[in-house]
């Protein structure tokens, strides 16, 4: 048997949780890059990571990828 692995990480205000164990919503841009990666904790406490992206020479590449910010508030399901 092997064993479990359990990635735990902190949001941008330091609270640890696991973000594999939860459910997630994306959404893309047209170019089908990933703009929002958003998880939810309990039913109640959301987070979310943003992502900017530059074209060089016809391919897009990821130029930014923001903290797990809590997005509690601003959540609209």
């Amino acid at each position: 048997m092997s064993a479990s692995v359990r990635i735990v990480v902190k949001d941008a205000n330091g609270i640890t949780f696991d973000p594999n164990s939860l459910p997630h919503k994306y959404t893309y841009d047209a170019n089908g890059n990933m703009l929002t990666d958003t998880c939810i904790e309990q039913g109640a406490v959301v987070r979310q990571k943003t992502f900017t992206y530059v074209e060089v020479n016809s391919v897009w590449l990821k130029a930014s990828e923001s903290a797990w910010v809590n997005a509690t508030e601003t959540w609209e399901g």
